[in-house]
């Protein structure tokens, strides 16, 4: 990687070319055009990339790379396969940036140039990753490490010489060690050619011709120097190895002084240069004194303190320690010195200082600003790779886990807060909180939820946090919200559990962006946080079987109660986990004994005493208000309908997995969406992965949910209804998780650079789980100032709130625009007083109110009236030096409606005359003359 920077510099200008030729193309068919999206523009953006591709192809291959294959087409066909596939994700990206036109308050031109610009930006990492490593690369070296299988020769001296481009140098020192050495001690030396383009591998080889002790190692392609001495070491056939520069900086005394002290015991000697009056090197430049004192200060300051003098190009090593430290390194550049000590230090070998006097010698290759600047890079991968255990030496930390734990959750609770208030609009989640703030209020102590088939556990956590932070109105969807990150944390765990961390990585990633787990995280529903305790189980009953940790199968049974408290449909689940538990190879690989069986009943039974008690005490009570729940429940069972409900349940199931928010009427026509089917092949690899492993939990899983939900549910509204089988995506998550994995293995099993497959597969990975947002946060924000959100109510709430709440009485108008009625409950957990009040035109009756009264008999307090549009247009005149808000919002669903929706809130401020509300409420005027 010596060169990368330079290549870097000039693959930025050809890009720079290309883009001036891209853009002028594109602007100028857009503008003759007049295409301003969908796939017309997609076709334009091909044409301008097109246009530039061959201006890549000719500056990149001759000027960027230096490519020297004589046979072009194998070049050409790898430009234009990593040129095409670039291409087509640029312009999917544009195509995909269009689409925010319609809700960006931003010109057309900027919003398409600003898809252009992500486009470029990403096609060139592409390109530029592709380009070195495959298209440009002039064919690819044999494997770095090349070991020659002779048996270790006792006694002898292995000298490795990276040699780039030493042609000049290299006889002269050649005959110099070949001299002074071979009569001393059984000697070999190897020269590594690490892809010059001079001759000096051709020089070598005529030196080698007349010393049979020197051989002649090759690498097709420049590599870095520690690449050419690790394939140097690792070749080498002595019980000692010293590697050292192909100048003369260092003599052969001084490899025999560090012969000498590897021969007395020492595992690992390295040169350190010394000179009088503070010269590090005689006849070392002051650019090179301060460029090597900085970076000694930073390679002390972060990995090695204490070595003053890290980079001295002459170090000696034990043939064990030096196979153990070279199969370990991963840096190929200049500072490869730094991770051979970091790798020792965490082998606790013991490092000997020599000091030496050496010269500065003429024809470095270290660049004086790109090679410090790819030095730092690497530095910092060290020191990653040390603090992550790459390199697998040292026990892992335990702030560690947490650390990355800490870091997943917080990324998913961040991209989970946009819109959580707003979007989806209340339903009836509202009557759980209402009875939470009972349980706080000490009005109830329910044994079930608002609806009788589900525990109130949520509705007593909900209550403590009222108790412990305060009531608010944003507590229950923050606690879902909460629950949905630590879900993303979870399922990395069980990923890692089950199958890798690779899997646990992409599953997790997925499930981190998944527009449809955040918008169950935007709910507050109790069976919206089913996926958090669902996973809680299935890792609980895993570990115990992989632990044979009869504590871990107690902690499974609770959490398996705790998801049942949620939503009676996770009762499919638990007799699947109990079937599972009770299989005879659970049993034999768990090694738990029939008493701790006994206890997770115990447990189970405990956890989920409430409901057990309430279904004796009230004779069925959940499953009495489940049958009457028609407008949940299939009224028709039959094969006819389970097939119609199984279509519908696996085509939500795959719109979930793969972001497809296209809406179909038929399955076949769901075909056309590429992700929608790649989802599809990929869940049925995961399926075969999985069994191949034998982790057959989530296949039983996602099984017993197709085979049983559809017979009795047939209710798959879009979004909303993806919180019943949120459990099931979860599973399949994880699957398709570990298809992509297995399909990245078998294709990195056929090539011998890995890099090549897994680079761009990285990129394309991460690109699709960031890009999963933008249809969702699309979704929100289409929808925020429409009746499908809560941005109407949560407005008036706030200017309610700012009056202060133990001064303020609320007069609800019942005849409010707002769907579900979500102003009495929001009123009563912010703990404000409010009536309610029918209009004269809804109510038909002559009685009014007299407002100047009430508000004299009001004393201090300030009265709000929250009235729809009739009402305070018939009583306009009455109250127009009042103070009022107006607070309006468009009408989407169940159809669109070109006029809005409008609320006004009045503050009652002076005394006007009688106004033409008519109260519904008996106890109106008697609350007034008690205040």
């Amino acid at each position: 990687m010596a060169n990368i920077f330079k290549q870097l510099a000039r693959f930025g200008v050809t890009g720079l070319i290309n883009t001036c030729i891209d853009y002028g193309i594109f602007n100028a068919l857009v503008i003759i055009t007049g295409v301003n999206g969908g796939w017309r523009l997609g076709i334009i953006n091909l044409l301008a990339v097109g246009a530039a591709a061959a201006n890549s192809y000719y500056m990149n291959r001759k000027w960027t790379f230096s490519s020297r294959e004589e046979d072009l087409r194998p070049e050409l066909g790898r430009f234009v396969l990593v040129t095409g596939l670039g291409t087509m994700i640029n312009s999917l990206l544009v195509v995909a940036v269009s689409g925010l036109v319609q809700w960006l308050p931003v010109s057309l031109f900027i919003i398409l140039n600003a898809g252009k610009l992500m486009g470029a930006l990403f096609s060139a990492a592409w390109n530029f990753v592709l380009y070195r490593q495959w298209v440009f690369s002039s064919g690819r070296e044999a494997p770095l490490i090349a070991i020659i299988e002779d048996e270790v020769q006792k006694d002898m001296l292995s000298i490795v010489i990276p040699a780039y481009n030493e042609a000049a140098r290299l006889t002269r020192r050649l005959q110099q060690l070949a001299g002074a050495l071979a009569n001393r001690f059984p000697l070999e030396i190897l020269v590594v050619d690490d892809g010059s383009v001079d001759h000096t591998s051709q020089i070598a080889a005529n030196i080698a011709w007349h010393y049979p002790f020197i051989r002649v190692l090759k690498h097709e392609r420049n590599q870095g120097k520690g690449a050419a001495v690790r394939t140097g070491v690792m070749s080498a056939r002595g019980e000692y190895i010293v590697f050292v520069d192909a100048d003369e900086s260092f003599s052969s005394d001084h490899i025999m002084t560090l012969f000498e002290k590897l021969q007395q015991g020492c595992p690992m000697v390295i040169g350190k240069r010394s000179c009088p009056q503070g010269e590090r090197v005689i006849g070392e430049s002051s650019l090179r004194h301060f460029l090597g004192r900085s970076f000694n200060l930073l390679v002390q300051a972060l990995l090695l303190p204490g070595f003053s003098d890290t980079q001295c190009g002459i170090k000696g090593f034990q043939r064990q320690l030096a196979r153990e430290i070279f199969s370990r390194q991963r840096v190929s550049g200049f500072a490869f010195d730094v991770e051979l000590l970091s790798l020792a230090r965490m082998l606790r070998a013991d490092i000997s200082e020599l000091p030496l006097q050496a010269q500065d010698c003429r024809g470095s290759t270290v660049h004086p600003i790109f090679s410090p600047l790819q030095m730092a890079w690497d530095l910092g991968r060290i020191k990653a790779a040390v603090i992550l255990n790459l390199y697998q030496l040292n026990k892992p930390k335990p702030w560690l886990p947490l650390a990355a734990g800490m870091g997943l959750f917080l990324a998913a609770l961040a991209v989970r807060l946009p819109w959580l208030w707003q979007v989806p609009r209340y339903i009836d989640e509202l009557k759980e909180v209402k009875l939470a703030y009972a349980i706080y209020a000490g009005q109830a102590l329910p044994l079930h939820n608002a609806a009788h088939d589900i525990g109130a556990m949520h509705n007593y956590i909900l209550a403590a946090i009222f108790k412990l932070f305060g009531p608010s109105i944003y507590w229950p969807r923050l606690y879902v919200a909460i629950t949905g990150a630590l879900t993303v944390v979870l399922v990395y765990r069980l990923g890692l559990l089950l199958f890798d961390r690779w899997t646990a990585v992409l599953a997790s990633g997925f499930l981190l962006t998944s527009g449809m787990h955040i918008i169950v995280n935007h709910m507050a529903w109790a069976n919206c946080t089913t996926p958090f305790f669902f996973v809680l189980a299935v890792i609980a009953t895993e570990k115990a079987r992989l632990k044979q940790n009869g504590r871990w199968f107690l902690g499974a049974a609770l959490f398996w109660a705790a998801a049942l408290q949620t939503h009676s449909s996770v009762i499919i689940y638990v007799l699947v986990a109990a079937l599972y538990i009770l299989s005879p190879r659970y049993r034999s690989e768990s090694g738990l004994n029939l008493r701790w069986y006994w206890g997770a009943v115990g447990v189970f039974l405990a956890a989920y005493a409430n409901m057990i008690y309430y279904n004796i005490s009230s004779g069925g009570g959940s499953f009495r208000w489940l049958s009457n729940k028609s407008y949940a429940l299939e009224q028709q069972p039959g094969l006819s309908s389970f097939i119609n409900n199984l279509e519908q349940m696996l085509v939500e199931l795959l719109r979930s997995v793969s972001s497809t928010y296209a809406e179909h009427q038929h399955i076949w026509q769901y075909f056309i969406h590429p992700l929608f089917i790649l989802a599809l092949l990929l869940l049925l690899l995961g399926f075969w992965v999985a069994w191949q492993k034998q982790q057959k939990l989530l296949i039983w899983m996602i099984l017993g949910g197709m085979l049983v939900i559809p017979w009795i549910n047939h209710r798959y509204v879009f979004y909303l209804a993806t919180r019943y089988i949120m459990p099931l995506n979860i599973c399949a998550l994880l699957l398709i998780a570990a298809a992509v994995v297995y399909l990245l293995q078998a294709a990195c099993a056929k090539f011998k650079n890995s890099r090549l497959i897994i680079t761009p597969a990285s990129l394309v990975l991460g690109l699709f789980i960031i890009m999963q947002l933008f249809p969702f946060y699309n979704y929100c924000r289409q929808n925020s100032n429409t009746n499908l959100s809560n941005q109407m109510a949560l407005q008036i709430m706030s200017v309610i709130n700012s009056y202060g709440r133990e001064k303020t009485l609320v007069l609800l108008d019942e005849n409010l625009p707002l769907e579900n009625a979500p102003l009495p409950y929001l009123l009563t957990v912010s703990q404000q007083n409010y009536l309610s009040f029918k209009s004269k035109a809804s109510s038909g009756s002559s009685e009014a109110l007299d407002w100047a009264s009430l508000l004299e008999r009001c004393g201090k307090q300030k009265l709000l009236i929250v009235m729809n549009q009739d009402t305070y247009l018939s009583n306009q005149s009455q109250i127009l030096n009042l103070h009022k808000h107006i607070f309006k919002t468009r009408v989407v669903f169940p159809g669109k409606i070109s006029e809005e929706r409008i609320i006004y809130l009045v503050e009652m401020t002076s005394r006007p005359q009688k106004a033409s509300i008519v109260s519904s409420n008996a106890n109106l005027a008697d609350y007034a003359d008690n205040i």
